[in-house]
């Protein structure tokens, strides 16, 4: 079994952007009116 898509949902999505970039190195791929899809098929909400 491997984990492929994580759905994290929060009030403030930039700091939200910042927090994983920063810890992980995740980069916007998609942004689309507040859901964005970050590299390694993360998705924020």
């Amino acid at each position: 079994m491997k984990l492929r898509n994580v759905l994290i949902v929060t009030k403030d999505i930039e700091r939200a952007k910042a927090f994983y970039h920063d810890l992980f190195g995740l980069e916007m791929v998609l942004n689309n009116d507040g859901n964005m899809i970050l590299t390694e098929g993360c998705a924020v909400l």
